[in-house]
Formats: structure tokens, sequence, C-alpha cells
């Protein structure tokens, strides 16, 4: 999730180069800068994720409407989804679940980065539906 667009296809096709699919999203959008997420308590593209890049400096962030990046973390680290962040900070990393690196990473940091938090998402849960 990147909300600036140039950046957004950019960290997109560094993904895409190398091997990865990649469902990309704004983030929460107006009017009310609330997320599809937030309102549903699941992300329909989140559930099809094998891990969740979210930049933690989003609109609703800017403006202080809508759905915060923190709340948005959470509901991706309570799916299940290992998530990288990009944010004002590094640190503060749960092996597996979450990885911190600053805004606008290098290519090989956020490379790296997705290529340590990967973990594929089981079929029957891009399905819908539960295993015997």
């Amino acid at each position: 999730m990147e909300a600036d667009p140039a950046e957004r296809e950019l960290f997109s096709s560094w993904l895409e180069g190398s091997g990865f699919t990649v469902l990309a999203c704004p983030g929460p959008t107006e009017p009310d800068f609330t997320c599809v997420g937030d309102r549903k308590g699941t992300c329909p593209l989140a559930e099809a994720a094998d891990v969740v890049v979210l930049d933690m400096s989003l609109e609703s962030e800017a403006l202080m409407r809508g759905t915060a990046a923190e709340d948005l973390l959470g509901l991706y680290l309570v799916s299940g989804r290992p998530v990288v962040t990009l944010g004002s900070r590094d640190g503060d990393e749960v092996p597996g679940e979450l990885t911190r690196l600053r805004r606008h990473p290098t290519r090989e940091a956020l490379l790296q980065a997705v290529r340590r938090s990967y973990a594929p998402v089981p079929d029957w849960r891009v399905r819908g539906t539960t295993p015997l």
C-alpha cells in the first residue's frame, strides 16, 4: 500500500521484476479516507497476499481523518500476513511478522525485506474454502 503513485509504480516494478505478483493499493482515499479493511474488518487484497508492503505515511495520516496506518498495520498482522512497513524509522522488528524499513528504500533493501518475509498463502485461503 503506497499513497504516492510514482513510488507505488516503482516499488511494483521492482517486485514484479523479481518474480512477485503485485496487488497495488493507494490506501485510504477520499471522501472519508476510510479503508475497505477498516470498514469490513478484512482487506480483500491482503487476504490473497503473501506479504503486505505498507507505507506508514498515508493521506489519512496527513489529514488526521479516516483509517490510520497503525490500524492497518494491526489489521494485517492479526490476519496473519507478514508486513514490511516503510516509515520514518526502522527497527522494532518481529521475525516472520514485521519488518520495518525507512521510507524510500533502495531496490535491494525492499526486495531483501520482502524475500525474508515471504510466506506463501495456502491455496485454500485464496479460494475461501476450508481444508479437510
